[in-house]
């Protein structure tokens, strides 16, 4: 049973809430994903994981195992992914008639018209999120996104030469 707050919101998110720094990036980070990633995929029909996958895809047929490197998902995860795609329908996985070991993926029609969908509900949700945004609000945001995400490149890559 979920006990409800006067903000709706519940008493778990509270303590959780109240125990971490309001300023803490990477609790506002972690938080905002969680709740975005959700609230996306309710909204769009499709997970954010699922999405970024099918748009890999419209530049045509490729492997599967360059699709993985493509992006941000587990390496597992993409096979699931793709397994449960291709069930529904909106993919396609072939043998590479040159190399037996490689499995090429690419988008049905069915697929391209429902990444199509997707987009625009994509499009319908960002717009939604971002109401209370001026647009300078925006743009630093943004920047502030890039820069982080170029730091967390730059700390891979240390990582690795060490």
């Amino acid at each position: 049973m979920t006990h409800q707050t006067l903000t709706g919101q519940t008493i778990k998110e509270v303590f959780i809430i109240s125990t971490c720094p309001k300023d803490d990036l990477l609790y506002l980070l972690m938080h905002l994903n969680k709740h975005i990633s959700t609230h996306f995929e309710r909204c769009a029909g499709v997970s954010p994981n699922r999405l970024e996958l099918l748009c890999k895809l419209t530049g045509g047929q490729i492997s599967q195992s360059d699709l993985q490197k493509a992006v941000s998902i587990d390496p597992a995860a993409v096979t699931r992914h793709v397994q449960q795609l291709e069930v529904e329908g909106l993919l396609l996985r072939t043998r590479c008639e040159t190399d037996n070991r490689i499995t090429l993926v690419q988008l049905t029609e069915e697929g391209k018209k429902k990444l199509d969908i997707f987009k625009t509900e994509k499009d319908r949700f960002l717009e939604e999120l971002q109401t209370d945004l001026t647009e300078s609000e925006r743009i630093g945001f943004v920047q502030a996104l890039r820069k982080l995400n170029g730091q967390i490149q730059h700390m891979k890559e240390t990582s690795k030469t060490q």
